[in-house]
C-alpha cells in the first residue's frame, strides 16, 4: 500500500554530497559494461563471473571468479536474514562494498554466471548495509524456453534480496537498434543498461538517500522507458508517449511508485507540469519523484522508472 502522504516530490538539484557508489558487474553483460567505461568511478568496481580470461578486460577493480555451479549454489543458499552472508564468497564480496551508499548490480538474466551472480551481488549489498539496486536485462521473447525459465527463477530470487530490480527486456533494447550489426547492437544494449545508473547518480545526493530508499521499497520490480520531443508542447508530447509505452503498460498496470528523470526541463519544459501530467496516467495516489537529470541543447527527454 502507498504511504498516507503521497505528495509528489520535485528535486531540482542533488542535495548533500555526491552519492558514494559501488558497481558489481555480473557475467558477460555486467563485465562488459564495467570494462567499456560506461559508468563513472565508484568506491568499488567488482566483476563477478566464471570466465577468468574474459574478466581480465576489466583493467581496474576486483575480480571474483567462481564456476557457474558455485554461483548458483551461493545464490540459492537459504538465509534467515539477507543481512547475513550466506557464504565466504558472498562475505568477501560484501567487504568490497562497505561504505557505499548504493550498490548497482548489473547483469543479464537467463544465463548462468550473470543471473546467479546478480543474486549473490544483491545479498552482498544488503550485508554491507548498502542499497542494492539491480539493473537486469531479460532474454528476447524469441529465445528458448529454458533460458527464459531460468531468468524467471533468477528474478524471483533476486527480488527477495535486492532493494529494487529494474528489469529491461532485450526486446526493448533491440527496438532501439533493430538494423545495426551485432557488435554495434551490443554496444547500444550496454548503453541502455548503463543509462538509468547514470541518471540516478546525476539526480540524487546523500541527503536524498533516505527518501530514495523508502521510495524504491514501494515497488521492487521496476520498468523503464524514455520519451523525447524537440518541438512545441514538449511536456504533453513526452507524457503522451510514455502513456502509450508497451514497456510501462500504464494503461493496464497500476504503478506503486515512479521516478521521472527530466533532461532539458529547465529550458524546454516545466517540471511541475510534467509531474502533473504524469500523475494523470499513474493515478493521484502514486508516489512520484521528479528529478532534474541535467540540461540538453535541444528538446526535452523524460525517462520514467516505474515500480510495480
Amino acid at each position: 500500500m502507498p504511504p498516507s502522504n503521497v505528495e509528489p516530490v520535485i528535486i531540482r538539484s542533488p542535495s548533500g554530497r555526491p552519492l558514494t557508489v559501488a558497481f558489481v558487474g555480473c557475467g558477460g553483460t555486467g563485465r562488459n559494461i564495467l570494462a567499456e567505461g560506461l559508468l563513472p568511478d565508484g568506491s568499488a568496481r567488482v566483476a563477478v563471473g566464471s570466465d577468468r580470461l574474459a574478466m581480465a578486460s576489466l583493467k581496474t577493480g576486483k575480480l571474483m571468479v567462481a564456476s557457474a555451479r558455485e554461483l548458483e549454489s551461493n545464490a540459492m543458499i537459504s538465509s534467515k536474514s539477507v543481512r547475513l552472508a550466506g557464504s565466504e564468497f558472498e562475505k568477501e564480496l560484501a567487504s568490497s562494498l562497505v561504505g557505499a551508499d548504493i550498490t548497482f548490480i548489473i547483469a543479464g538474466l537467463g544465463g548462468l554466471s550473470g543471473g546467479w551472480g546478480a543474486v549473490v551481488g544483491a545479498r552482498a549489498a544488503a550485508v554491507s548495509r548498502s542499497i542494492g539496486f539491480c539493473v537486469a536485462s531479460v532474454p528476447f521473447s524469441a529465445e528458448g524456453g529454458s533460458r527464459r525459465e531460468r531468468a524467471a527463477t533468477q528474478l524471483k530470487a533476486l527480488i527477495q534480496v535486492a532493494d529494487a530490480s529494474l528489469v529491461i527486456p532485450n526486446d526493448m533494447i533491440l527496438s532501439e537498434a533493430p538494423n545495426l550489426p551485432i557488435n554495434s547492437a551490443l554496444r547500444v544494449m550496454n548503453s541502455v543498461l548503463a543509462s538509468p545508473v547514470n541518471l540516478f547518480l546525476r539526480s540524487f545526493g546523500s541527503d536524498d538517500l533516505d527518501m530514495l530508499e523508502k521510495h524504491l521499497a514501494l515497488g521492487k520490480i521496476m520498468a523503464m522507458d524514455s520519451a523525447e520531443w524537440d518541438r512545441d508542447n514538449a511536456e504533453f508530447a513526452v507524457i503522451e508517449a510514455l502513456g502509450k509505452s508497451r514497456w510501462l503498460e500504464l494503461g493496464t498496470r497500476k504503478p506503486k511508485s515512479a521516478i521521472l528523470f527530466i533532461e532539458g526541463g529547465g529550458v524546454h519544459g516545466d517540471m511541475a507540469e510534467i509531474l502533473r501530467l504524469f500523475l494523470r496516467l499513474a493515478g493521484k495516489d502514486c508516489p512520484v519523484i521528479a528529478a532534474n537529470a541535467g540540461e540538453r541543447k535541444q528538446g526535452l527527454r523524460v525517462t520514467a522508472v516505474v515500480g510495480f
